[in-house]
């Protein structure tokens, strides 16, 4: 049941990201004069709106999403406006007619503000998310707070023990500390990586500390706060190894997992001020991992099975709250992944590309180059194309992370 209520917040977050976005692209176009039509939250049919003095407030059924419509965007309202008003039928086709002064175009079309207006309009959008990554930073290093220092030192408890491996064999048990292997004392993972290096292959001993008391410390000194973990009673004992060898890959394997994270942190907490701050570095900081994972993907270190959709971001979200061990992790957890999407919305929606608005500052931009418009009908295509392979895109993502969920 928590699983479920995790999984409908990180529905309604995404949802909250997108209408931010659609959010920047109104209150910018109020502020330059545009008309809008419609704002609406939610995609799909509509459930019910509220008429404004000239835009409609809409509920859409579909809890994803939103959109900004304004007056003849996409041609609708300019059609719908000829159409109110159409020409008496002439039974004299060839009686000669009066020439006619060509009309002024509608100044409420959206086609007809100036191209630096539309520029600041689209980008609102993306930049309204990157605004929202700056405001949720604030909120946790004010809240949370952010990572200072970080022991090397750290309790090597263990998790899971495979199944007839070495481990296992040897009388290793769930909950187990490792404290020394051979006669090497055991801090952290580094030091175990290195006496795994240097232990007998046959009859390595390893010291355990069984049914200790593990329980976490921590201490406030002004604006730190250390976070560690502590083992107190138990018993001590010695085990030996039969044969540390994996047939599968040659190495020396005990063949058991860990449990995390047993260390010490540092976390300092941020005055108001400082958190006002510093919440721009570290947007910067998480940019720069969305311009990380994109120069992998076109390089390819990184492949295409591991971008997801909607789905699979929510499916990832919700399972990463749900394995956090207290509330406020679940909610530290959650935000920050609201963070990260929302800058990551906003980077990819300034991408140079058809049917996002990056393409639509493109083609702004030429026109302001040219000091003409690009075609209409031109632009239209380009956009109705790019946005046929985006919908299409997300098709295969959602159908992707589907296939991930039940596997």
């Amino acid at each position: 049941m928590q699983t479920f209520w995790y999984i409908l917040l990180a529905i309604l977050g995404l949802s909250v990201l997108v209408i931010t976005h659609e959010l920047g692209h109104y209150l910018m176009g109020k502020w330059l004069g545009f008309t809008i039509t419609e704002f609406s939250v939610g995609l799909g049919p509509k459930i019910f709106g509220i008429k404004g003095k000239e835009t409609e407030f809409t509920l859409r059924a579909l809890p994803i999403g939103g959109s900004c419509r304004f007056f003849g965007e996409d041609g609708k309202d300019e059609d719908d406006k000829d159409k109110k008003h159409p020409e008496a039928f002439e039974d004299d086709v060839d009686e000669p007619k009066p020439e006619e002064k060509p009309k002024a175009p509608d100044p409420r079309l959206f086609s007809t503000k100036p191209a630096w207006k539309r520029f600041l309009v689209v980008l609102a959008g993306p930049l309204m998310n990157i605004l929202t990554c700056v405001l949720l930073c604030f909120v946790m290093l004010v809240g949370s707070g952010v990572l200072k220092e970080q022991s090397t030192e750290e309790l090597l408890i263990v998790d899971t023990v495979l199944e007839n491996g070495p481990a296992e064999k040897a009388g290793i048990q769930p909950g187990d500390i490792l404290l020394s292997l051979d006669g090497t004392s055991l801090v952290n993972a580094d030091s175990l990586n290195e006496a795994m290096k240097n232990a007998r292959l046959e009859g390595a001993s390893v010291t355990v500390l069984r049914n200790a008391a593990v329980e976490e410390t921590r201490s406030t000194e002004g604006s730190l706060t250390t976070i560690g973990t502590k083992a107190s009673g138990g018993e001590t004992l010695t085990l030996t190894f039969g044969n540390l060898l994996d047939q599968e890959t040659g190495n020396k394997r005990m063949q058991i997992t860990f449990r995390y994270p047993p260390y010490t942190q540092v976390i300092e907490k941020y005055s108001v001020w400082k958190a006002a701050y510093m919440a721009f570095p570290e947007t910067w900081n998480m940019g720069k991992l969305v311009y990380q994972s994109l120069g992998m993907l076109i390089t390819g270190q990184a492949k295409c099975s591991d971008v997801t959709g909607v789905v699979g971001t929510v499916d990832f979200v919700s399972d990463a709250m749900a394995e956090s061990e207290s509330a406020s992790d679940a909610w530290e957890m959650f935000l920050w992944f609201m963070a990260l999407i929302a800058v990551n919305l906003g980077i990819i929606n300034l991408l140079p590309l058809p049917a996002l608005d990056g393409g639509r500052l493109v083609f702004i931009v030429v026109e302001m180059i040219r000091r003409k418009p690009v075609p209409p009908e031109k632009e239209g295509m380009v956009h109705l194309i790019g946005m046929i392979a985006l919908l299409l895109l997300m098709l295969a993502l959602t159908i992707s992370d589907i296939v991930r969920c039940f596997h």
